[in-house]
Order: C-alpha cells, then sequence, then structure tokens
C-alpha cells in the first residue's frame, strides 16, 4: 500500500466525462480515479460529469452533478458547486470534442469548444488542466482559447513530450507551467498469448492480429483489412480482430462498410469484429491473446493514444502510423512506423514481424520496458505530486 497521508490534498473533484459515456476520456478518468482510491485511500473523490446526449447516464454515486455539453448554465453551476464544496484541487480532463463541438484538423478555429471556458472563468479552486489534444498548427482563434485555459487553469498536463514542445514553441506557454504525466498503462505480467488464445476461443497456433477503439473512419481500419488477403496467403492461421463498437456519436455506416469489405475480400474465415465495449479486464485479455497490433490510424495530430499505450503494456509488438504519439513511443526500435492509407506495406511489415519472431520478441521486450516506467500507478503517484504542490502554491498567494 502507497502511503495514504498527502500534505494538503484531502479531495479531488474530478471534471471529466465518465463512464458509462463510452469515450477515451471517460475512460482515462475512471483508471485515474480508481488508482487514485486505490492507492490513497483518505482522499475523497468526487467527479462532475460533462455528457454528449440530454439524457443523463446511470453514472456511480461520485458524480455529484451532471449536464449536456450544450448547456452553458450548467458549466457554471459545476463551478459554484466545486467553490462550494471542500475539495482541495479540481482535476480537469480536457478534449475539445467534449464541450459541445466537433473539433478536428478540419475545424480548427470555428468552435474549438469554447463552452469549457464557463466552467473555467467561474473556478475559484486550484485546477490542474489536462490536454489530451494539442494541435500542431492552431489557427490563431484556437490558440488564444488553448492560451486563455493555460492562463486560468493553476497547471497543465499534457501525456507525451511533443505535446509540451507545441505548447511552448506553437502556443507559447511558459515550460514552467507544463508537466508531462504519461498515460498510464496496465501493470501486467509479460504472458505467453497460448493461454488467451484458448481462453478466448481461438486455435492454439493461430497468429492475432488486432486493433481496438470506437469504430470511426479516423482509424484507417480499411487498409488494415486490405492487407488481410496478402497476409492469409502465406499465413493462413493469421486472425485480425477488430475490437470496439462502432462510435455512438457517427454514422453506422463505416462500421458496416468494414462488414462489406471483409465479406467482399472473402476474408470471413480471417477477420472478426469484437463488437462490444470492452470493460479493463475483457479488453486485456484480448490484448494478451495478440501477437501484433496495429494503429492505422489516419490522423496524425493525435498526442495521446490509450490504444497504444496498452498494448505495449501488455508486451505487444506494435505496427503505427506515424501520429505524433505513435513517433514517441515506437521511437528506439519499440515499434514500425508505416505510412497512412499504405495496405501493401502494413501486410509486408506484418509478414515481416511473422516470418522473423526473434525481431518480433525483441520489440516486445523494448515495448514493455518503456510501457512499464508508466503504469497507472506512476500516473497516479505524479498526479497527486502535483496536485500537492499546486494547492500548496494556490495557499500561499
Amino acid at each position: 500500500m502507497h502511503d495514504t497521508n498527502t500534505k494538503n490534498v484531502k479531495s479531488i473533484y474530478h471534471f471529466s466525462s465518465c463512464l458509462p459515456q463510452r469515450c477515451g476520456i471517460a475512460t482515462y478518468t475512471t483508471a485515474l480515479i480508481k488508482t487514485i482510491e486505490n492507492r490513497y485511500f483518505a482522499i475523497e473523490n468526487d467527479s462532475i460529469a460533462i455528457r454528449n446526449r440530454e439524457e443523463p447516464y446511470r453514472y456511480p454515486s461520485r458524480v455529484k452533478y451532471n449536464f449536456f455539453n450544450q448547456d452553458t448554465e450548467g458549466y457554471k453551476k459545476a463551478a459554484q458547486i466545486v467553490n462550494e464544496s471542500d475539495c482541495s484541487v479540481v482535476d480537469i480532463q480536457h478534449e475539445f470534442g467534449m464541450y459541445g463541438a466537433q473539433v478536428n484538423p478540419d475545424t480548427l478555429g470555428k468552435d474549438d469548444g469554447k463552452n469549457f471556458l464557463y466552467f473555467l472563468r467561474n473556478l475559484k479552486k486550484p485546477s490542474v488542466t489536462t490536454l489530451h489534444m494539442v494541435y500542431k498548427n492552431p489557427p490563431e482563434h484556437h490558440l488564444k482559447i488553448v492560451q486563455e485555459i493555460c492562463k486560468l487553469t493553476g497547471h497543465i498536463v499534457v501525456l507525451a513530450e511533443i505535446a509540451k514542445k507545441f505548447l511552448v514553441e506553437k502556443y507559447h506557454i511558459d515550460r514552467h507551467k507544463v508537466s508531462v504525466i504519461p498515460h498510464g498503462a496496465p501493470n501486467v505480467p509479460k504472458y505467453s498469448t497460448l493461454f488467451f488464445k484458448e481462453m478466448l476461443g481461438f486455435p492454439r497456433d493461430s497468429f492475432i492480429i488486432s486493433s481496438f477503439g470506437l469504430v470511426r473512419p479516423k482509424k484507417g481500419y480499411e487498409f488494415l483489412i486490405k492487407a488481410m488477403p496478402e497476409i492469409v496467403k502465406k499465413y493462413p492461421e493469421a486472425i485480425l480482430l477488430i475490437i470496439g463498437e462502432r462510435h455512438p456519436q457517427r454514422s453506422p455506416e463505416y462500421y458496416e462498410n468494414l462488414k462489406k469489405l471483409v465479406k467482399k475480400l472473402k476474408l470471413s474465415g480471417s477477420v472478426k469484429f469484437i463488437n462490444k465495449f470492452l470493460d479493463y479486464y475483457d479488453l486485456l485479455n484480448f490484448l494478451m491473446a495478440t501477437n501484433i497490433f496495429v494503429a492505422p490510424y489516419l490522423v496524425m495530430d493525435q498526442v495521446s493514444s490509450g490504444t497504444l499505450i496498452y498494448a505495449m503494456g501488455c508486451g505487444r509488438a506494435c505496427i503505427s502510423t506515424p501520429f505524433d504519439y505513435a513517433k514517441e513511443a515506437l521511437a528506439n526500435k519499440r515499434g514500425i512506423l508505416v505510412p497512412a492509407r499504405d495496405s501493401k506495406i502494413i501486410a509486408n511489415k506484418i509478414k515481416y514481424l511473422i516470418r522473423h519472431p526473434q525481431v518480433r520478441h525483441r520489440m516486445e521486450n523494448l515495448s514493455y520496458r518503456y510501457a512499464r516506467k508508466q503504469t497507472w500507478a506512476k500516473t497516479a503517484n505524479a498526479y497527486i505530486k502535483l496536485f500537492e504542490k499546486i494547492v500548496d502554491q494556490y495557499d500561499k498567494k
């Protein structure tokens, strides 16, 4: 058990999306809260949930207030609730699309989830804001919103060194106000795939290629599927798993098109869709059964990836397109980078790793060693140390 006596952090309010809303930030926040609760049982953890639909979800009891992301009064009320509480610090998990606007490289500067500022402008408690998305080339309007967020919050957290570099060089944020706390990774032993394949009903001699996450067009899964005929021709034991349900906020058309593509390419026996939003332990079982994890994502402006670090945390060989986070995580031969939208190169790299198990195993070990430095326990400890520092600075004002 970790030392549970924190000097000045007695309670935390977490401001984020929350499970059972199905999104990566909700999953991240839940993992962080559970780790803090397990290691610092004296700290009280409450939440305010921003939701992506008008009707509420069935939230856990720690969610004291929830509101629709388009409701500007909801942000003000949330700030009031926090201000009137005895919380020590506010943990804010921020991704632009959470705040009522679809923010992506094509829409930058048009809205930028500015609803969030209603909360931050009214907040009177010390706060730490984690920016899960930092764009490399921000237009002026977007840059000013990020600068205001950084000005109004006590400290900024990012999940990769490249994101800090962008904030300092492109957004002109003081480097001392930005900390890198890596995305938490699962704390699991590096097991063989065989037990997990059998447990999940796959043949012992199958070779599992997988990718996971909410299914939407920017994931690029069609290029991974198009790589499979060439792989299966050489290695008929290869099976591709697309793990995750279609994104609840996106059209079902993309998911249906992927299934049609599998049928057209006569891959029904070699490509399986795991159409579920898996809980933590079920997800780990699938990753532990995986031989090669592939992230064929199409958006290069991405400075965090829970999917990639979870696969690395399970000690799996990884192939990815060169989005910003992947370039950092898979550097120094920890993985293989491939161009976006290039099925031929994806197929060639997968076949290379199947053909050269010694190369694959070396990559697995490097990947696993990297992820061990950022297990969820280490991530939670880093947050608590930062919270202590920010509360101390706030008290001295």
